[in-house]
């Protein structure tokens, strides 16, 4: 019996990592997008912002470009800069009715009407 547990204790993890189920961090560069949310992760958000634009600019179908959207649209939010961050959102909702990311963004945009316009954003 102990010998079936340890030969176990061996060969599962060997099995995960042989099928992909644990991976290096390395891994999963993703190029402007994990540039981005190192950026964001850091407060960073006009940064982030530009690593997400660059990166919906050379992948814009791709599997990361509404989140990539939506996390401009949060930094724009977190920057007090509220149109830019209701653009975003609504473009979201638009054009990805069907995913989450339009849920979080509805979300989001009552979370926004809450708020009210700070006197530069009302010129």
């Amino acid at each position: 019996m102990k010998k079936t547990a340890a030969l176990l204790l061996f060969i599962i993890p060997v099995l995960m990592m042989s099928t992909g189920c644990i991976r290096r961090s390395q891994n999963f560069y993703f190029g402007h997008y994990s540039d981005a949310e190192r950026h964001y992760t850091k407060g960073e958000y006009d940064k982030a912002i530009e690593k997400y634009q660059a990166y919906r600019d050379e992948n814009p179908e791709g599997n990361l470009a509404v989140i990539a959207q939506y996390y401009i649209a949060k930094s724009y939010q977190a920057l007090g800069k509220t149109e830019d961050a209701r653009v975003n959102y609504e473009e979201i909702k638009k054009s990805h009715p069907d995913l989450v990311w339009a849920n979080f963004s509805e979300t989001q945009l009552k979370e926004l009407s809450k708020t009210p316009e700070t006197p530069a954003e009302q010129q």
